[in-house]
């Protein structure tokens, strides 16, 4: 009987067998499983989604900092930073990006500017966008994700300014440069060297680089200085000799007795002392039909100026000793170099000579260098002192300096960065007032040094032999540029085109800004700024050229008209009024040939003028021994750097 219960009770309530129970857990398994799937799925999208949004983000800070950099192109100070960092904020929301990531411009560190040892400007900008998640939160992920990208972006505004009008042939004649000590006022015509500069306080150095085209035909390079000390002679009465044209074209006399002061310049010997040769006449025009560089204007003196307030070598005021006195005396520092690639590809600098002018004070040197009014390149085994060029004795290069100014281009730079694109070298020099109040008047001419047993190294022995044998003297294609800022002693009172920068085609469209520092002392409007591979005639119009006989001018400083860039007359100082201020804003110059932009309807419209590349040039009348100095920067094209 229980044996049947029992039967019948396992018919009504069958026990699970071990299958059904393995059925039950797998669905929870699933259920598990199907969980991970799901978080991982949730995963992979949201991963996606950031990664997508990182490169969004990067694409974005790319734009921004190549729109930044362009802002700084006249230089790197708060102003042009804070612009820089507006067009940024202004190319992220334009890349589509949350106002967050904008504001995120104001962490600190976030925008970053310099100018590298190139002279290159670096601007960087680092932008952090908070992305939220999908999936991820939902398993307890932060519902954000910050992302945090960079990009550095460089242009080289900088242009590379002719260091002078006949950088060829290394004639002097209208124009030399100078700077002043560190001990004395910006007010004489140097914006940067004195220490008290409210452009740039502190110690300044003019920056220079030589061009070497891949043609270049000598293994040496020879760099000269022309009057490298601060030194002026006192002797005032001079026999001049006057060039082979002027007497046979101009029928001068081959001589003539000369005084400083009834002649040219000052009988003070703190003052410079150029003598009139008579080989052009009160107008600034040539004798006998000749061009200006066919004939040589003046008999070089004295180029220096000594100046000085309160105790030698000075004190920061302007001022100026009653008579010559050494102790003010600028000791100049000239430094020779170039830049080499790294096998890792960062470049670095490499010092080849330094030389240090004199000052003849008997205290930094005696003088004995003998450098006043010549050409030398100091440690060189002919620096000058030959039969037909005496006095003379050898010019050292100062104490640890690797070699000479004259380079051995096939030993002495090994490793010398290249232009890719061109195959020019370029080797550097750098110039620094050390000590000292007086403006120091100097040159710089490189070359092959194939002429150094026939071409004289005196000033005006020398200017003369380039003259009476053309082609002497020749850099073969070497050319000094400085770097941005060219510090300028004008020495003619009579308009000279003076070439300032090389345009290629590929700018045409494109703004050039040049700007003077202390246009005074005798300089007189208008300026005007032309292309020497586009037709120009000069004349006496009020604008200074012939607007019939003229394809493409530019003049600024015309009495009660507005300039050409659109400035108001009257809003920039004009040329002669300019005493202690710069130019400002700068010349806006519009490359013409942007041919798209052609409309022949209007008369003389730029736009509609070929553009194959040519020198800029400026019509420009500078004075008698004024000191200023051009600034030149260029709208060039941006580029990533990382």
């Amino acid at each position: 009987m229980i044996m049947k219960l029992r039967k019948n009770i396992n018919k009504l309530f069958p026990k699970k067998d071990d299958h059904s129970r393995e059925t039950g857990q797998s669905i929870v398994l699933i259920a598990l499983a199907l969980v991970g799937i799901i978080a991982f799925a949730g995963l992979a999208i949201d991963v996606g989604f950031i990664f997508a949004r990182g490169s969004q983000l990067q694409a974005a800070v790319d734009s921004a900092a190549l729109a930044g950099v362009v802002e700084l192109t006249g230089g790197i100070d708060a102003g042009s930073l804070g612009q820089a960092k507006t067009k940024s904020g202004q190319f992220l929301n334009a890349n589509g990006m949350p106002i967050s990531v904008t504001e995120s411009l104001n962490n600190p560190g976030y925008i970053e500017a310099h100018l590298d040892d190139l002279q290159i400007t670096n601007y960087s900008v680092t932008a952090t966008w908070p992305v939220e998640t999908f999936f991820l939160k939902a398993i307890g992920f932060e519902n954000r994700v910050s992302l945090t990208r960079s990009a550095t972006a460089a242009i080289f505004s900088l242009a590379d300014i002719y260091a002078s009008r006949r950088v060829e042939d290394g004639v002097l004649a209208t124009s030399n440069q100078g700077i002043f000590g560190p001990n004395i006022c910006v007010d004489y015509g140097d914006p940067f060297s004195p220490l008290n500069s409210p452009w740039e306080p502190g110690s300044y150095t003019y920056q220079y680089r030589i061009y070497l085209p891949p043609d270049y035909p000598s293994n040496i390079l020879r760099v000269e200085l022309f009057d490298p000390d601060s030194i002026n002679q006192a002797t005032n009465s001079h026999v001049v000799l006057r060039s082979d044209a002027a007497i046979n074209q101009g029928g001068l006399a081959p001589t003539a007795n000369k005084q400083c002061g009834a002649d040219g310049g000052s009988s003070n010997r703190k003052n410079p002392c150029l003598l009139r040769t008579d080989e052009i006449n009160g107008s600034g025009t040539p004798v006998g039909g000749l061009t200006l560089d066919q004939v040589n204007p003046y008999w070089f003196v004295r180029i220096d100026e000594n100046r000085g307030a309160g105790a030698a070598p000075g004190n920061g005021n302007c001022g100026s000793p009653g008579s010559y006195d050494a102790r003010y005396n600028t000791a100049t520092l000239y430094q020779l170099y170039y830049y080499s690639e790294n096998p890792d590809g960062t470049v670095g600098r490499i010092d080849l000579a330094n030389y240090t002018g004199q000052t003849g004070d008997g205290v930094r040197d005696n003088g004995d260098h003998n450098t006043d009014m010549r050409w030398v390149s100091p440690g060189t085994e002919i620096s000058f002192g030959w039969d037909f060029d005496q006095p003379g004795v050898d010019v050292p290069v100062d104490p640890g300096s690797a070699t000479s100014f004259e380079i051995d281009l096939t030993q002495d730079i090994p490793g010398i960065l290249v232009d890719p694109n061109t195959g020019a070298r370029y080797i550097w020099l750098d110039v620094t007032a050390l000590s000292g109040a007086t403006e120091n008047g100097f040159e710089i001419w490189a070359g092959p040094p194939d002429y150094v047993n026939t071409v004289p190294s005196e000033v005006n022995a020398r200017n003369r032999y380039i003259l009476n044998n053309p082609g002497s003297h020749s850099s073969k294609g070497a050319t000094v540029f400085a770097v941005g800022n060219l510090p300028m002693n004008s020495n003619f009172s009579n308009p000279v085109d003076i070439p300032l920068i090389y345009v290629g085609p590929e700018l045409a469209g494109q703004s050039i800004f040049v700007s003077l520092y202390d246009s005074d002392a005798g300089a007189q409007p208008p300026i005007v700024f032309y292309f020497d591979t586009i037709a120009f005639t000069p004349d006496g119009s009020p604008n200074g050229y012939d607007e019939n006989n003229t394809d493409w001018a530019m003049a600024f400083g015309v009495a009660g008209v507005d300039d050409p860039d659109g400035v108001a007359a009257g809003v920039r100082c004009r040329p002669g009024s300019c005493r202690t201020r710069w130019v400002s804003p700068p010349y806006n110059i519009i490359v013409p040939g942007n041919t798209s932009n052609c409309d022949y309807s209007i008369p003389n419209d730029p736009n509609c003028t070929p553009f194959y590349g040519g020198r800029l040039v400026a019509r420009y009348i500078g004075g008698f021994s004024d000191t200023y100095g051009w600034q030149i920067s260029i709208t060039g094209l941006p580029y990533l750097v990382r």
